[in-house]
C-alpha cells in the first residue's frame, strides 16, 4: 500500500513538502553560521524511518528526515555512535528480544542502504582494557569494513571541566577524521554518546583552528506548540519507559520573553554544552548565540501543521496505542508506564474537548 493511500482529511493534518523545504532551509542557515568549520548535527529520535512521527502528524512521510538530508546541497558524512557498556551487556532494546549488538548491525545496514557508507563508528565509554566481548565485537565491525574510533570514560564528566577539557579528557579520545562540512551524528538508541562525540570533535577542531559547531535535529517535542498539546503528550507516551518528560524552556523565556517547549534530557544537554563550549570556543563562534535549548535545536515541524484537529486526534490515538502496547508486554512490570499513558490520554482528551474537536475523527487501528 502506498504511503499516501489514506483519506484526504487525514492527509491535510500535515504538509510534508512544506516541512521538508523549511527544515532544509534552516539546516543550511545553521551550516552557514559555521563557515570555516563543520556542523556536527545530532539526529534525535527514530532515523531514518520514523513511524511515530507519521502517526501523530498525518501526512508526514516517515522517511522525511532522509529526504531532508538528501535535499541539502552539501554532501554529508555519517558518524555512528555506540556504547561499549551496552555492547558488553547486549542491552535489550526491543520487545521481540533483539539485543544491542544485533540492533547496531541492523541500523548500520539500514543507513548503508539509504545513504551509502557510514564514515566512522564512535565507540563511547571505553576503558583502557576493554571487555573481551567488546573487543571481539569491534573486530567484527572492522572486518565488515567500518572505521573504529574509541572514546574513553572521563572521571567527573561533565562537571569537572578542567579534566574534561584536557589531554586526559577529550584530548585522550580518538579524533574522528571527516572531510565534509556537515557531519550527521546518530546511533542505535539513547545513551549512545552522540552529544559527547560532537563536543569531543569540537574540542579537537578548535585546536585545529576550525570554526565548527553543534546542533540537534529532533522532531519532538514540538517547541512551538503548547506544553499540553496532544502531539507533545504523545511524545511523553512514546518515551514513558525511559522517563522522558516535557517542560517549558525557562532559558528561552528568560532570553526572549516567549514560551517554548523542550524536554528534560535536552535541557540537561544544553547546560553541559554551554558549560563546556564557553571555556574553549572563541568568542566569535556562533554557538555563543545559543541562549536556550530551543536555540540549540533545528526543528520546524510545528510550522507545517495545517489542521490542528487532525493532529490532535491522531496524537490521542497514538497515546492509546502506546498504552495498549505497554500493557501487552510480557515479562516486565509495565504498570507504571500504562498508568502514565492513561494520565496523558486524559490530558489529551481534555485539550481536545476544550477546543470542541471531534475525538472520533481519525481514531482507528494502526
Amino acid at each position: 500500500m502506498n504511503t499516501w493511500d489514506v483519506p484526504e482529511f487525514v492527509r491535510l493534518g500535515f504538509n510534508n513538502k512544506k516541512y521538508i523545504n523549511l527544515q532544509r532551509e534552516k539546516i543550511l542557515e545553521r551550516m552557514d553560521s559555521f563557515r570555516g568549520g563543520k556542523l556536527y548535527l545530532e539526529i534525535g529520535g527514530k532515523f531514518p524511518y520514523d513511524p511515530h512521527a507519521a502517526r501523530v502528524l498525518p501526512g508526514l512521510d516517515p522517511y522525511a528526515k532522509k529526504e531532508i538530508l538528501k535535499n541539502l546541497s552539501n554532501v554529508f558524512e555519517i558518524v555512528f555512535c555506540i556504547n561499549a557498556k551496552d555492547i558488553a551487556s547486549d542491552r535489550r532494546l526491543e520487545s521481540n528480544g533483539d539485543g544491542y549488538k544485533k540492533k547496531v548491525l541492523d541500523k548500520l545496514e539500514d543507513l548503508k542502504k539509504h545513504f551509502g557508507a557510514v564514515s566512522a563508528i564512535s565507540v563511547n565509554l571505553c576503558t583502557s582494557e576493554l571487555n573481551p566481548e567488546v573487543e571481539n565485537y569491534l573486530k567484527k565491525l572492522k572486518v565488515l569494513g567500518y572505521k573504529i574510533y574509541k572514546r574513553y570514560v572521563i572521571d567527573g564528566y561533565p562537571h569537572d571541566t578542567e579534566k574534561v577539557l584536557s589531554e586526559t579528557g577529550y584530548g585522550g579520545d580518538d579524533y574522528i577524521e571527516t572531510e565534509k562540512n556537515l557531519v550527521i551524528v546518530t546511533g542505535p538508541a539513547s545513551n549512545s554518546g552522540k552529544l559527547s562525540t560532537c563536543l569531543g570533535q569540537l574540542y579537537y577542531d578548535n585546536k585545529k583552528g576550525l570554526n565548527s559547531g553543534y546542533a540537534k535535529f529532533e522532531t519532538f517535542p514540538i517547541w512551538s506548540l503548547p506544553l499540553p498539546h496532544p502531539v507533545n503528550l504523545a511524545y511523553e507516551a512514546a518515551t514513558a519507559d525511559i522517563g522522558d518528560y516535557n517542560q517549558l524552556d525557562a532559558y528561552h523565556e528568560k532570553a526572549y520573553g516567549k514560551r517554548a517547549v523542550n524536554y528534560n534530557r535536552d535541557i540537561e544537554a544544553f547546560e553541559i554544552v554551554k558549560k563546556l563550549t564557553s571555556q574553549f570556543l572563541p568568542k566569535d563562534n556562533f554557538m555563543h548565540n545559543y541562549l536556550s535549548p530551543t536555540d540549540m535545536g533545528i526543528s520546524w515541524a510545528g510550522f507545517a501543521i495545517n489542521n490542528d484537529e487532525v493532529v490532535c486526534i491522531a496524537s490521542l490515538n497514538e497515546i492509546t496505542r502506546r498504552k495498549d502496547w505497554y500493557a501487552g508486554l510480557r515479562g516486565k512490570d509495565t504498570s507504571e508506564w500504562v498508568s502514565r499513558c492513561q494520565n496523558l490520554e486524559n490530558q489529551a482528551l481534555k485539550y481536545i474537548k476544550e477546543r470542541n474537536y471531534n475525538p472520533e475523527l481519525v481514531i482507528r487501528k494502526a
